[in-house]
């Protein structure tokens, strides 16, 4: 018999499906539930019908018993590895043969809670999250889409005996006892407490556990971390296969290189014709990075023919990049790349011919990996060498491709020079013989350069661009050369002769130009690259027998290993498991100082290893890792446009119709000129007309009005992601500087996220009299929520009453933002739980809580109905650089406020430490009164330092309920650490992400303050520039013109210091300082 697809754990081993089908029997843990691990007809099934079956928005989504059954696996997982743990952290019983229970131990409930709860409030899928940390779950399979087969929203259950969503509950009985009316105090200071009541009776009982699934359709009972929430009866949605008429015409997201854009009329014109296309919307193009992106609607067509008709408009080359699914580059070349075009392994999903040589197969890594892939292809293939960033290697190519071309350009230009200056070298006809040939081939090699784009944009464009300028230029010079070798041939020479250098020449400075502006743009994209930071190599763990083996790091794959050597490079995502060390994030954070890891820490890829050995679990492969969202949140900025690149838009698009206009105005004055003042022959007045105009037509450049923007804003943005900031709005960098006005949050923003308990009250003439019920219930309220205060009650609850667990007789628990959470319990007098700020639970008067507010303590209460059960009060620390910062706000005249949710007292003081002024504090305020707040003050203007202007307000936090007033500002921040428990949802909406500490904010500012100032510095140059050189090219001064053979210098003249001051960003320092 084959063997079991699930194993005694009832994990999915795995990893490819066998060539022979799997055989079922009764006693099959996935006996009737076609699980993802493959059946009879899995392995016969191509693999682009492969579908990724995550839960979707039609389907019922994840909720809380997804999270207890991740947690089981982590706790069942925990033990079998042997990972030792401290009695209060890892408590459970084993059965009587030392098997693991189905529950989870309250350490990883607690754990599983903080990390996914947020994905639940906010209606996503854990599926993929669950993997990516290294445990095969049942929450996540595949679908097969040619198979009319239903899947619950997690998958079908093929892991009974690990991921069952039920642990053991308990429920609190009443023992015979007696208690003195009032109150009972626990006093604590930091680290130590002293108890000072005698310990009430009553014991804990653990209830029945329930052994349904997950995804069984019966609900759980309970839980031990999450038996407060006792969920309704949820049976398993079904996802058919069918074909969804509603979804059908549903965008997907493309992403383009582009090779052949050189500046912003190329990326404007690019930009026009995706909009012109059918079923295009969401546009972006950047020319600087050489990429696109936009959303297409697959009900107009396929995507492939409407780029092949982007590229016919337009003259660019434009490579689709793989998304979504994992890709590698193999050598293959003839009939091995048509056998891999056939290529029908599981988890293929797609095969393309880049070259000659290259193959990529893109495929899904949940399915089969890419070791497995590439040693199942037959006959057998290598891996490409590692593909550099995709905009670098686009700007190489095409800086090689112009290079190449100007100096070919320039061999045949010199002779014609000389030939043109050398008087008396050799006679006028051999003379002007050599330079019409030479000449001619020149202008061939500008046909593809200048006659192609000009031309064919034109066409079906219907547009005028830069290249149009530069084409009619080097063609009246050539022409009218053309015309003078004919008369010089026929006998009859013209007064003017012909000037074949001058077209020459002129197409040779243009070319040298263009490979100036593409040198920068190549040096610009290489400064602020960060998919570079990865490393190419990994170290696999493959065990003791077989030691280790150091692979290609895209041959990594999920469940592997892979060991870090001190001072060496973190080759992707991943999660200690064995050894301590320190690393340095600085690549993404901006801090230098190196960061302690030990096992159960985070790794991010590019970060670099300490002293100490770590092993490291796989939870990202590369190329879908931190460091890649990071540089496509900073491509995805750089993509986009500020309002100031509109105007240069606007100037540029007018820029040929007036240079053209100005060209021919200026043809008529020469005539004229040559006519009537000079008294000239009308040959010699026309053609001295036309050098004149010619030099006009040359000499005029927008290119660094299109650059004055795009070259900055992807500077600053690579800069600032390496300091720790990710800014995700290229707007964001444009008018961060004008900020008048900076709100903060509170909690995690301006303090740590962590609180410490101080005090805790005990209320013993209430509904119930025993105080561990009482801490059973707060248990269940607390635990799994992702606020700062309930995590912090949470810990100090689990560390320091570890025998008592959470109470089961409670309903679902809903969290109310910027007050608390709230419980119906299943009880008869029926009466609502809550644990939050004593004004929602209408407490604020109490006696006891008093003395806590007034000392600026953050306080947590728990009721019933309206009476308190228990107080706690907590006071967490003020961050370090928060006074500094602050400080340095006030300095530049910038007004900070802090609103916040938690309780008055506790928000003045800490306003008071760091000096923020008392009628900029506002407490209590709910999620929407802190939008409000926002609004309010953008709407307002005036103020101490800006009188009378429209205020710019900057809103920093961190948490859910911070989402709407981020959303609201002029400028939303979200501070957001990497080793930090941030909501998505403020990171979603946010326009800057902070990966640091405050520092961050103030060193966005200097960028934008710094982007600002070189954006109009090139906006001022580009316009004195070509006012001046027309003139000059048009004869304006005399004695003083632009030769038509020098024009083409223009380009580099007008560029360059475009270029050097975009560059100059890199000395804008982190920490507020220019190096």
């Amino acid at each position: 018999m084959s063997p079991n697809c699930c194993s005694n754990k009832g994990n999915c081993t795995k990893s490819a499906p066998q060539p022979s089908p799997i055989k079922k029997e009764s006693e099959d843990c996935c006996q009737d539930e076609r699980s993802s691990c493959g059946d009879e007809d899995s392995s016969a099934k191509s693999s682009r019908d492969v579908k990724q079956g995550y839960c979707t928005s039609e389907e019922e989504l994840c909720d809380e018993k997804c999270i207890i059954a991740v947690a089981a696996e982590e706790c069942a997982k925990a033990c079998d590895n042997g990972e030792s743990f401290d009695h209060s952290e890892h408590l459970h019983d084993h059965d009587a043969d030392g098997g693991h229970p189905a529950s989870a131990c309250n350490t990883h409930l607690n754990e599983a809670f903080e990390q996914y709860k947020t994905y639940i409030e906010t209606a996503r899928c854990i599926c993929r999250s669950v993997i990516e940390r290294g445990f095969p779950s049942a929450h996540c399979r595949e679908q097969h889409t040619k198979e009319n087969v239903s899947h619950g929203c997690c998958g079908e259950v093929g892991q009974r005996s690990r991921s069952q969503c039920h642990s053991a509950t308990t429920q609190v009985k009443k023992a015979d006892h007696r208690h003195i009316p009032g109150l009972t105090r626990h006093h604590h200071t930091k680290g130590t407490h002293e108890n000072e009541d005698k310990k009430h009776e009553g014991d804990i009982q653990p209830a029945k556990s329930d052994a349904a699934s997950c995804c069984s359709g019966q609900a759980p009972q309970a839980s031990s971390t999450s038996a407060s929430k006792k969920t309704p009866q949820v049976k398993c949605s079904r996802v058919s296969n069918e074909p969804d008429l509603e979804k059908a015409d549903e965008y997907e997201h493309f992403s383009l290189v582009v090779d052949g854009m050189t500046c912003s009329g190329c990326g404007n014109k690019l930009e026009r014709c995706l909009k012109a296309a059918s079923g295009v919307s969401g546009v972006r193009v950047n020319f600087v990075m050489g990429s696109a992106e936009f959303d297409f609607d697959k009900m107009h067509g396929n995507v492939d023919e409407m780029l092949k008709g982007i590229e016919k408009a337009t003259g660019f080359k434009c490579t689709r990049l793989s998304s979504g699914d994992q890709a590698i580059d193999v050598l293959a070349s003839g009939s091995t790349a048509k056998v891999l075009a056939e290529l029908t392994t599981p988890g293929v999903t797609s095969v393309a011919i880049l070259d000659k040589k290259i193959v990529r197969i893109s495929y899904n890594p949940l399915v089969i990996g890419g070791r497995d892939l590439l040693e199942s292809i037959e006959p057998p293939v290598t891996l490409a060498p590692p593909e550099a960033d995709s905009s670098m290697s686009a700007g190489r190519k095409h800086l090689y491709d112009m290079s190449t071309k100007t100096i070919v350009a320039a061999i045949f230009t010199i002779p014609v020079v000389v030939l043109a200056w050398g008087e008396g070298l050799v006679d006028e006809k051999t003379r002007a013989i050599i330079s019409i040939i030479l000449a001619t081939f020149v202008q061939l090699i500008a046909v593809p350069v200048f006659y192609k784009p000009a031309i064919t944009t034109l066409i079906y464009d219907h547009s005028l661009e830069m290249d149009m300028l530069v084409t009619i230029s080097i063609t009246a010079a050539y022409l009218y050369s053309i015309v003078g070798f004919a008369f010089r041939m026929a006998g009859q020479p013209l007064e003017t002769k012909e000037f074949f250098e001058t077209s020459t020449l002129l197409i040779t400075l243009v070319l040298l130009g263009r490979v100036v502006a593409a040198f920068a743009r190549v040096k610009a994209v290489a400064a602020v690259s960060l998919r570079s930071l990865q490393t190419t190599m990994a170290l696999l763990i493959q065990g003791e027998k077989e030691g280790d083996c150091e692979i290609d790091a895209r041959l990594l794959q999920y469940g592997d290993r892979f060991r870090v050597q001190p001072h060496s490079r973190v080759p992707t995502d991943g999660r200690v498991v064995s050894g301590a060390s320190e690393v340095d994030e600085s690549m993404l954070t901006g801090e230098n100082l190196p960061v302690a890891k030990q096992r159960g820490d985070h790794l991010i890829a590019g970060t670099v290893n300490g002293p100490g050995i770590l092993e490291v679990q796989v939870t990202r492969l590369p190329g879908r890792n931190t460091v890649t969202d990071i540089a496509e949140l900073v491509e995805e900025a750089a993509n986009s446009k500020p309002r100031i690149q509109d105007v240069a838009d606007r100037v540029a698009s007018w820029f040929v119709p007036v240079v053209t206009a100005c060209a021919l105005i200026t043809t008529i004055i020469w005539i004229a000129v040559g006519l009537r003042i000079r008294n000239e022959s009308t040959g010699k007045a026309i053609a001295d007309a036309i050098t004149y105009a010619v030099a006009v037509l040359a000499v005029s450049c927008p290119c660094a009005l299109g650059l004055a923007v795009p070259m900055v804003l992807v500077v600053a943005g690579g800069i600032a992601a390496r300091g720790g900031v990710i800014i995700k709005s290229a707007q964001c960098t444009a008018t961060a500087y004008k900020v008048t006005d900076v709100v903060f949050d509170k909690t995690g923003t301006l303090t740590e996220s962590d609180f410490d308990v101080l005090d805790e009250v005990y209320f013993t003439d209430t509904h119930i009299t025993n105080r561990d019920a009482a801490i059973a219930i707060t248990k269940a309220l607390t635990t799994g929520n992702s606020h700062p205060v309930s995590l912090s009650v949470s810990k100090y609850l689990e560390a320091k009453y570890t025998n008592i667990r959470p109470a089961s007789s409670i309903g679902t628990i809903h969290s109310v933002p910027g007050a608390g959470v709230e419980a119906a319990p299943i009880t008869p007098d029926n009466l609502t739980l809550r644990a939050g700020n004593p004004h929602w639970t209408n407490n604020a008067a109490h006696p006891s809580i008093t003395p806590l507010t007034s000392t600026g303590m953050t306080v947590l209460l728990v009721t019933q109905g309206n009476e308190p059960l228990v107080l706690f009060g907590l006071r967490t620390h003020i961050r370090a650089e928060a006074g500094t910062i602050i400080a340095a706000l006030h300095a530049r005249g910038i007004a900070t406020h802090l609103v916040s949710g938690d309780q008055v007292q506790a928000v003045q003081s800490v306003a008071s430490a760091l000096g923020i002024p008392a009628e900029n504090v506002a407490a209590r305020r709910t999620p929407a009164q802190k939008r409000e707040y926002v609004a309010a003050l953008s709407a307002a203007t005036g103020g101490a330092e800006n009188k009378g202007k429209k205020r710019t307000v900057l809103f920093l936090g961190d948490g859910t309920n911070d989402a709407p007033a981020v959303a609201q500002a002029d400028v939303g921040v979200q501070i957001s650490p990497p080793s930090s428990s941030t909501s998505d949802v403020t990171r979603t909406i946010a326009d800057v992400v902070l990966l640091s500490d405050l520092h961050g904010l103030v060193f966005l500012l200097d960028v934008s303050r710094a982007a600002f100032n070189r954006m109009v510095f090139n906006f001022v140059w580009s316009a004195i520039y070509n006012v001046f050189a027309i003139l000059l090219a048009a004869g304006a001064f005399v004695k003083v013109r632009i030769p038509p053979a020098y024009a083409g210098l223009g380009e580099i003249v007008s560029v360059v210091p475009v270029i050097v001051v975009g560059m100059t960003m890199r000395w804008v320092g982190r920490k507020g300082q220019t190096v």
